[in-house]
Parts: structure tokens; C-alpha cells; sequence
């Protein structure tokens, strides 16, 4: 049997670190974030380009970036969701 490490997907838990620092200290930039994340830039690029094309971010006119509305709307069908959550999302 894999070991728990071995059967991670890279990629998705980089994502998944990029959307909990925009969620957490965003706006931010691209270089921040890969900064915050510790990738190198040009990965932090890819991954914030996918993150953008499904609207789980949006980069805004100054190159920022912030939570986009199909995280939004994933928060939107949860009941009862806890109040933290929320707030990281700007959902409160």
C-alpha cells in the first residue's frame, strides 16, 4: 500500500495553499504569494493562472489577487458553515 505522502497530488495542495493565503492576506500580488508558498515564481504563475481560468481567484487591474466567485459560490451551498470559514472568505 502507498504511503499517505506518496499518494498526494503536488499540485492541488500548492493550489489549495495558494487560495488560503489570498483567502487569508489578499489582496496580494504574484510574487507575494509564491514568496508566502514557497514555490518559485513561474509555478506560482501556472498555478495562479489555473486558479483564475476556474474563478476560484481573480486577478484584479493592479496584478493583485483575491478570492473569485467560484470559491464564493462553493461557500454559498454549505449550511452551516462554520463562522471562520466565512470570514476568511469575506463572507461574514
Amino acid at each position: 500500500m502507498a504511503s499517505p505522502e506518496k499518494s498526494m497530488v503536488r499540485s492541488l495542495q500548492r493550489g489549495l495553499r495558494i487560495i488560503n493565503v489570498v483567502a487569508e492576506e489578499g489582496p496580494l500580488h504574484a510574487k507575494l504569494v509564491a514568496r508566502s508558498v514557497k514555490l518559485p515564481l513561474p509555478t506560482a504563475y501556472h498555478l495562479l493562472r489555473t486558479l483564475v481560468h476556474d474563478k476560484y481567484l481573480v486577478r484584479l487591474d493592479d496584478g493583485s489577487y483575491v478570492l473569485g466567485d467560484g470559491f464564493h459560490g462553493e461557500l454559498s451551498g454549505i449550511h452551516g458553515t462554520d463562522h471562520r470559514l466565512l470570514c476568511a472568505a469575506g463572507q461574514n
